[in-house]
């Protein structure tokens, strides 16, 4: 069984919206190596530990997001699982003075200063770096599915964009934004990494931010496309289909069974098209809805998941989300329904911290 963990970046806000340079504090407060700040001073991020079954990555999922927002409460400030802020333009006065994120902020100040953004960053356990990069390359027709399920980010300044995910578009000024390659081995995979370092794309290999990668730091897959999700119980249902996803995958490579390659023409339309209404483009006469869509991905993971329990909560995760709908058609619904900002910024903090399996 292959092992999976998840970190989660969060907003730190106040009442109305805007956003707070309150991580080191809250940080300070929680005490936890598993939360750490950030690339802006109104970030932070968890991580849970290596796990083995969804059931206790959920848990620990739930536990660190409500161990960061009893911190914020005693820094004055709100934990927000949204994608991008919600109020205003911060920029550049923000970036955590650390010597990396100050070469990142020299290097790129205009990706640095919209890049405030908040995503789920799912590690599948894939030692052999060989195989692992050539699940990347199987990978890749699947990221926009994957996406689908995970936009969280549809208001900017206050209002509803009507875009899926402005975070993906705000990405988009990174130079290294872009899904994987299908690569052919660690040794390829290597030297395309060193080769964006060395013409000045990234300033390491961290920086590097494919929309799925080999993880700089551990032996994993790092599986990075979806905005945060609003809550705990969607991000273990996405990480719980990314491990059956990758398990399944390697299995394909290790049989022989051949691949269904995709252009990156097609690849980033459908990634855009995503962004944008949380659809894929029409591929016929009819449009390919979420639902279609997820029916293959089910199809396709079902033997990669390992028991019954995985199997109900991955099911119930995608019925929650075919009922309630994403994190940003949720947030769509409650910016609408509102009084007033505020209480819009209220309705999502609630959501960060809730038990979605009982929504």
């Amino acid at each position: 069984m292959l092992t999976v963990g998840v970190e989660e970046e969060f907003l730190l806000l106040d009442p109305a919206g805007e956003v707070v340079a309150a991580a080191a504090d809250v940080v300070r407060r929680v005490a936890d190596d598993r939360v750490k700040p950030e690339l802006m001073t109104y970030q932070v991020e968890t991580a849970t530990d290596v796990c083995t079954d969804l059931t206790t990555l959920e848990s620990q999922l739930l536990e660190l997001r409500r161990r960061v927002a009893s911190a914020c409460d005693g820094s004055g400030v709100r934990l927000a699982a949204v994608g991008t802020p919600p109020v205003g333009k911060p920029g550049l006065e923000f970036v955590t003075d650390s010597p990396r994120y100050r070469a990142l902020a020299a290097r790129f100040p205009d990706a640095v200063a919209g890049g405030g953004t908040c995503a789920c960053q799912i590690h599948v356990g894939v030692p052999d770096r060989d195989l692992a990069v050539r699940v990347l390359g199987r990978l890749r027709r699947w990221l926009p599915t994957l996406f689908s399920l995970g936009t969280n980010s549809p208001v900017l300044g206050g209002r509803d964009t009507g875009w899926s995910s402005t975070r993906y578009v705000r990405q988009l000024s990174w130079p290294t934004f872009a899904p994987p390659e299908p690569w052919s081995s660690a040794e390829a995979y290597d030297v395309a990494v060193a080769q964006l370092v060395d013409r000045g794309d990234a300033v390491d290999a961290r920086s590097v931010y494919r929309l799925a990668r080999l993880s700089p730091r551990y032996p994993t897959i790092e599986i990075r496309v979806a905005d945060t999700c609003l809550d705990a119980a969607d991000a273990a249902m996405l990480a719980g289909i990314c491990r059956a996803l990758v398990t399944v995958l390697a299995s394909d490579i290790e049989a022989g069974r051949p691949d269904l390659p995709v252009s990156d023409t097609a690849l980033r339309s459908a990634l855009l098209s995503v962004a944008v209404d949380g659809q894929l483009p029409t591929t016929g006469p009819e449009e390919v809805t979420r639902a279609v869509l997820v029916t293959g991905l089910i199809r396709t993971i079902l033997s990669g998941l390992s028991d019954s329990a995985e199997i109900d909560l991955v099911l119930a995760g995608l019925e929650r989300i075919h009922r309630y709908g994403t994190g940003a058609e949720r947030q769509r619904r409650l910016l609408a329904t509102s009084p007033d900002l505020g209480g819009f910024v209220g309705a999502v903090v609630a959501a960060t911290i809730e038990d979605g399996a009982t929504r």
